[in-house]
């Protein structure tokens, strides 16, 4: 065998093994994959602002109904306190007593709604990305993407994967697509 028929062989070895090594990545190049940072998503998306915004309107009565309660509490003490020199000591346990349980029982019920309160905003997150879902999927579609994984859970990645501001961008669009189709229209 000359070396001429050698260099052939080796040559379609070469060729061959590195066919079968390219044709490796072309099935994973098909199969891509996403990165999304879902707590930069929520913070910075208009949407998430807003819900966050609302939920603290929705609640900013909590701290007002707060502070009324206080000070309504405090007056009654010191008109028990003043009360005190002009009733017997059986009269004064009694109030105090009733004025004791008053107290516990407001504190009771305002734990209760700052815990529901504290539920509500813990929930928020959960619910803007229930609520992003879609989005989630039209962009799988648009890249071809067959995964998208939470950015802190990958050791690393390459930018061009990183789909968060693509999408803040189209949930921006929809949320304010749909903001401007609810408000009113401007009277001339």
């Amino acid at each position: 065998m000359g070396a001429c028929a050698r260099l052939v062989r080796f040559s379609l070895l070469w060729l061959s093994l590195l066919w079968a090594l390219l044709a490796a990545p072309l099935a994973a190049q098909e199969a891509s994959i996403l990165v999304v940072d879902l707590d930069r998503a929520y913070e910075t998306s208009l949407f998430g602002k807003s819900m966050r915004a609302q939920f603290r309107e929705d609640n900013q009565d909590v701290a007002a109904e707060n502070t009324l309660l206080l000070n309504a509490l405090k007056d009654e003490e010191l008109q028990l306190t003043e009360d005190r020199t002009t009733l017997s000591a059986e009269e004064f346990a009694a109030a105090a007593a009733a004025f004791d349980a008053k107290v516990q029982e407001i504190r009771s019920a305002r734990l209760e709604k700052i815990r529901q309160v504290d539920e509500q905003f813990k929930n928020l997150k959960p619910l803007f990305f229930s609520r992003i879902e879609p989005f989630f999927d039209l962009v799988m579609r648009e890249f071809n993407a067959t995964v998208i994984l939470e950015k802190r859970s990958v050791l690393r990645s390459i930018e061009g994967i990183d789909i968060t501001d693509l999408l803040v961008e189209r949930v921006d669009d929809a949320y304010l697509a749909s903001v401007s189709a609810t408000e009113p229209a401007a009277e001339n």
